[in-house]
């Protein structure tokens, strides 16, 4: 029983000693890491296992001063800006130390299982925000000569005078102060990239996009103007054409957008005033007289009434503005205040008095078929000479009795002369058969001549009737 005994106080004894050492040896391990971190510690991203604070620091200094920022653009371009472009560097604030006084050494076997600690001491890092700003204000992306500033999508008339829509360019320019912050927090967080592309925000945009609703509405509703088309056929058989060359010149342009189109009515009529005011100064034609060659005096000037084309400026105006506004195309006259055909037109068919001669010839065609002599209106008298000028018959008629004034004091007529053919060429002015006249010619119509018309022989009046129209010309010389 003795001998048993003695044998598990020796088992006892071993084991304790075996302990002891195994606690001496474990503590004696624990101290190495008294001034070095337990393995499986990271501190700021770092394997600080195995060191001690100032190889940790030192770790944590050497990858700061290697520390850079990566910002990228939109069209890929990449700046680089280092840890000196910025002013970054290492800044303890001891943390490391008091991390290394608060670790318990004798977990030291944690580590060697696997366990892991992270930790991250106060600011270990900072950087110069104005050398930041002015590193990243110096880099090429926000150099002003180089930068494309957004332009919105506006008007423009084509080579063809219609009015299309240039799209919008959204450029490179960028928004400093949302770059600046987007970099801000990069670095403040440790990151070394900033993707630029990527920021809300961080470029300009067009305001106004191709697609924009009004801008396409006013296009499209002036392009309704521009294609109208204007003709105007005028008296010389030429064409003036108003279309979208002028109508283009007729639209306004913002003063303070000389890239936006619109129809200013007021300027619109100006413009319509304007050009019927050129078109009458190019078109406008009158003549009071008229050059002739007569059968017994050769080329001479007549006076006649006003003949000729006068544009209705006021009128025409109107209606091409309404035309334009009215949205239609049209081919027409124009309005004239003054539209007859100069006496230089008339054709080579034609009666000529000559007074001064007191003889009537018909011309057809430029060949004198007739002539004849002829009593004109008494020449001493004012109230009863034949009226001089360019006329036309205005009236044919047989049996006709002529009539004077009335006597203011009888009421009876001042005359009356039945006479056989009857062609009227100015108010009560003719040529007529004058049956109780028995020679025509000479001197008679200074003395005793008609009351204003031209008096022929029977015969004479007879054939002539059968000559003339109504239209035809007679010229009195």
């Amino acid at each position: 029983m003795r001998r048993k005994k003695h044998r598990g106080i020796r088992a006892v004894a071993i084991t304790a000693v075996v302990i002891a050492g195994l606690v001496t040896s474990y503590c004696v391990y624990a101290g190495r890491y008294k001034d070095t971190f337990i393995d499986g510690t990271y501190i700021n991203g770092i394997d600080a296992g195995g060191m001690n604070a100032e190889e940790v620091e030192t770790a944590i200094r050497n990858r700061v001063e290697d520390y850079s920022v990566t910002l990228t653009f939109r069209d890929g371009a990449q700046e680089t800006l280092s840890a000196e472009d910025i002013g970054f560097r290492y800044s303890s604030d001891r943390g490391v130390g008091k991390l290394m006084s608060a670790q318990n050494p004798y977990e030291w076997i944690l580590g060697k299982f696997g366990s892991s600690s992270s930790y991250t001491v106060g600011e270990a890092y900072t950087y110069d925000a104005d050398k930041l700003a002015e590193a990243m204000d110096a880099l090429p992306q926000f150099d002003g000569s180089k930068t494309v500033s957004p332009q919105n999508a506006h008007m423009k008339m084509d080579a063809s005078n219609r009015l299309i829509i240039v799209p919008e360019v959204d450029g490179n320019e960028l928004r400093r102060e949302v770059v600046l912050e987007a970099l801000k927090e990069a670095v403040e967080s440790g990151k070394d990239t900033v993707d630029v592309g990527s920021l809300e925000d961080a470029y300009l945009k067009a305001d106004i996009r191709s697609d924009n609703e009004a801008l396409n509405t006013q296009v499209n509703d002036l392009n309704t103007y521009l294609d109208l088309k204007i003709t105007y056929d005028m008296y010389d058989g030429s064409k003036v054409v108003v279309d979208r060359d002028k109508i283009s010149r007729w639209l306004s342009v913002k003063d303070d957008d000389p890239n936006y189109y619109y129809l200013n009515t007021d300027v619109l009529r100006a413009k319509c005033q304007k050009f019927l005011k050129n078109t009458a100064k190019k078109y406008d034609k009158t003549y009071d007289s008229m050059s002739f060659h007569s059968t017994n005096r050769g080329t001479i000037v007549i006076p006649t009434e006003t003949t000729g084309y006068v544009l209705d400026q006021v009128g025409e105006a109107d209606e091409l503005y309404n035309t334009i506004i009215g949205r239609k195309s049209d081919e027409r006259e124009p309005l004239y205040t003054l539209s007859k055909i100069p006496y230089d037109n008339i054709s080579r068919t034609y009666v000529e008095v000559d007074l001064a001669y007191q003889h009537v010839y018909y011309y057809h065609d430029g060949e004198m078929w007739f002539d004849t002599s002829c009593v004109s209106g008494t020449d001493y008298d004012s109230d009863r000479r034949t009226p001089t000028g360019v006329f036309s018959i205005i009236e044919k008629d047989t049996s006709r009795v002529l009539r004077g004034e009335p006597n203011p004091y009888t009421g009876e007529p001042s005359y009356e002369s039945f006479v056989n053919y009857w062609m009227r060429f100015y108010e009560g002015c003719g040529l007529h058969d004058a049956t109780w006249r028995s020679s025509f010619g000479g001197d008679i119509y200074e003395y005793s001549g008609s009351h204003g018309c031209v008096n022929l022989p029977y015969s004479a009046a007879e054939t002539l009737y059968g000559l003339v129209e109504y239209g035809t010309p007679v010229i009195v010389i």
